[in-house]
């Protein structure tokens, strides 16, 4: 799996270390280097707390849902797949 520094991103993303410490102490992005999809996380969590002000915890809940909605979104295409198959058969 693919893991990206988080030092790399902090630059990239152009994102102050002291909210990446804030998100940190809410249980978030502990680990130096990060799969992708928590990089992608890390480019949300920027957003929300540069663009919309949100708090860690609430980029905390913030990521918590927007997981779930990711995983019924896989779950939604997943049936409209087997429904399709069937109704081709």
């Amino acid at each position: 799996m693919t893991r990206i520094r988080i030092e790399e991103l902090l630059v990239q993303l152009e994102f102050d270390r002291s909210l990446l410490e804030e998100l940190r102490a809410t249980g978030l992005f502990e680990s130096d280097e990060l799969p992708v999809e928590e990089a992608d996380e890390l480019r949300v969590a920027a957003e929300l707390m540069r663009s919309l002000g949100v708090n860690a915890p609430g980029v905390q809940v913030a990521l918590q849902l927007r997981r779930r909605l990711l995983v019924l979104e896989e779950r939604t295409a997943r049936v409209l797949r087997e429904l399709l198959e069937i109704q081709g058969k």
